[in-house]
């Protein structure tokens, strides 16, 4: 049976416990010697085998309590407080209360009743000091592993894992409504070409709006800001409220004590002192060192003038001797200091017996109330340190997860807001001139069915990205588009009439310039009046200048223009321009509505 180095403590406590007993046996019996270092030994073990050392320490108790050395004498009343707190601490429950029941029944051979059964008590008392400290190291203990597990938690890669999971779900719904609307759509288009069916071009144009209607709603979803809980810090007010019950139970115990008093009458400080005593455990924790110092005087006083002291009032006296081992300030333990030496007195003072007894009782809960306070402090730190790395991590996923959802959203804007807003246009205008012009009608769903085709091309690859899992991560490759010369030739069919001017693109922008051109030409068709739009793409020095400027007319008040609320796609679009390094302008200019991007001709790293 191996056993480590005891530790500062354990020692101290077996050097107590061997003084303790030397001091009561070896005056009187000198060959009693060699119990002195087996009792210290047995107590240096109890925190590494509480059940093997606790029961040889039960055991040595009853032989020398057999051959009469233990007999009305405090000898051993250390090692059994030691013995079973220490049990208590560290030993199992059931198997732990076991070895501890067999510390009072291993002296009951000349006890009364009533003697048993306080000894019963007592032990149940002591061993729930263990409990409780026991059950705190382990929250510590629990505490600090969940700190460690945390701090040892790579946030990138469950940020990684949470983005995905993000992507899978929220980009296979959104991509499969715009992928079953297009196809819809196509569907119509193409059987209503041959007879223009007026009730199908019209089927067209309703789905579109629909999906156009879904896929907003889903754009705010993804655009949402998060809510942030911010919880206050507030104090329990149950700590308050079971002080004041403790205190109360504790108060009417001493009265009815006093009441109920068979040897002599009360005087008037013995029920004083029974009514200060339980207002200092009241407040015992706001105002620590002042309820000690005002018990001690308490008990001072009932020292003097000779007060019988009651149950109640040693039970006020634990509950402030735990409370100073809890708070563990020098001054704590000074005035607590007084009080024991006051009360050992006082309760000594009618039976020179209780003396010792009333140190010990003190002694024991300041020592757990000590334990339990390091034990509690060192849970509040690992929590405290916990709390603050899973706020760290919480927030790096959920920046990961909101810049993922920004992503995802700028390409389904990209793809569903030019596609289906031309489809819609186009349906339109073949419901318009289906009967005075048949051919432009079809030219018109011929257009329907370019869009879908390319628009579902483009939704192919965003599903293979998104099954792969490349969609927003940085590096990859984003979906393929036509050129821009065939973005500006499609647009011209609706009818705008628009100049391109351009000049050779940097690969790394291809996608951004092309985004920008399109995102921007299809505002003006669903939400301009303008006839003529000019696109000009030109680079100048280290800078690449896109813009798009059309002759529309604003329908809003010229004071109000400064209010006007950004569209997804221009949010979108001002999101990518700056992730490139670029700077992005939309609005109103005197000869019409204009975007501009400016962007660097080299690739910037972002830091």
């Amino acid at each position: 049976m191996w056993l480590r180095r005891p530790s500062l403590a354990d020692a101290v406590l077996a050097v107590v416990c061997g003084v303790s007993v030397a001091a009561f046996l070896l005056p009187s019996t000198w060959w009693a010697l060699p119990i002195v270092p087996a009792t210290a030994a047995l107590v240096v073990m109890l925190p590494q085998r509480p059940l093997t050392a606790g029961a040889l320490l039960s055991a040595l108790y009853l032989v020398l309590d057999v051959i009469g050395l233990t007999d009305d004498t405090g000898a051993y009343l250390a090692p059994f407080f030691i013995g079973v707190y220490s049990v208590g601490r560290y030993a199992p429950f059931w198997r732990g209360a076991l070895v501890s029941l067999t510390f009072p029944i291993s002296s009951m051979q000349n006890w009364d009743g009533s003697t048993i059964a306080f000894a019963i008590i007592l032990t149940a008392l002591v061993f729930a000091y263990g409990r409780v400290v026991q059950v705190r190291a382990a929250g510590a203990r629990r505490a600090q592993a969940s700190a460690a597990e945390l701090q040892a938690t790579d946030a990138a890669t469950l940020a990684s894992q949470i983005v995905a999971n993000e992507r899978a779900r929220l980009g296979g719904q959104s991509l499969g409504l715009l992928r079953a609307a297009v196809e819809g759509m196509r569907a119509d288009a193409a059987a209503a070409r041959a007879d223009l069916d007026g009730p199908l071009i019209e089927s067209v144009s309703r789905r579109g709006r629909q999906a156009v209607t879904e896929l907003r709603w889903l754009l705010g979803i993804l655009r949402a800001e998060p809510d942030v809980d911010r919880p206050g810090t507030r104090r329990d007010p149950r700590i308050r409220v079971m002080d004041v019950v403790l205190a109360g139970v504790l108060l009417v115990m001493g009265l009815v004590e006093l009441a109920l008093s068979l040897w002599e009458r009360p005087e008037p400080l013995a029920w004083a002192v029974a009514v200060v005593l339980p207002a200092c455990v009241a407040v015992r924790r706001r105002f620590t060192a002042g309820a000690l110092i005002v018990a001690a005087f308490a008990a001072g006083s009932a020292l003097v003038s000779g007060v019988l002291p009651t149950v109640g009032n040693l039970l006020c006296l634990v509950v402030l001797a735990w409370t100073a081992g809890v708070v563990a300030l020098p001054m704590s333990w000074l005035v607590l200091a007084v009080l024991a030496a006051a009360s050992a007195g006082w309760f000594g003072l009618h039976d020179p017996g209780n003396a010792v007894f009333t140190l010990f009782v003190l002694a024991l809960p300041a020592f757990a109330g000590f334990e339990w306070g390091a034990q509690d402090r060192a849970a509040r730190v690992a929590s405290a340190h916990a709390d603050r790395l899973r706020a760290d991590l919480d927030a790096r996923v959920e920046a990961a997860r909101r810049e993922e959802r920004l992503r995802l959203a700028r390409e389904l804007h990209d793809v569903a807001s030019h596609a289906v807003g031309v489809m819609v246009l186009q349906s339109s205008a073949a419901s318009a001139l289906r009967e005075r012009d048949p051919a432009a009608a079809r030219d018109a769903l011929r257009t329907v069915d370019e869009a879908a085709s390319h628009t579902l091309r483009e939704l192919e690859v965003l599903f293979d990205l998104l099954d792969s899992g490349a969609i927003g991560a940085p590096g990859l490759a984003s979906p393929t588009h036509e050129p821009l010369e065939r973005l500006v030739d499609r647009m011209r069919k609706t009818g705008l009439q628009i100049s391109l001017d351009q000049t050779a693109i940097p690969a790394h922008l291809d996608d951004v310039v092309y985004r920008v051109v399109q995102e921007s030409l299809t505002n003006v068709v669903r939400h301009s009046n303008a006839r003529h739009v000019r696109v000009s793409v030109q680079r100048r020095g280290d800078e690449l200048r896109v813009s798009v400027t059309d002759d529309g007319t604003s329908t809003i008040d010229p004071h109000h223009r400064a209010v006007e609320t950004p569209s997804f796609g221009l949010i979108g679009l001002g999101e990518r321009v700056d992730g490139v390094g670029g700077t992005f302008r939309a609005g109103w200019q005197h000869d019409g509505f204009g975007v501009e991007a400016v962007l660097s001709a080299e690739p910037v790293v972002r830091l």
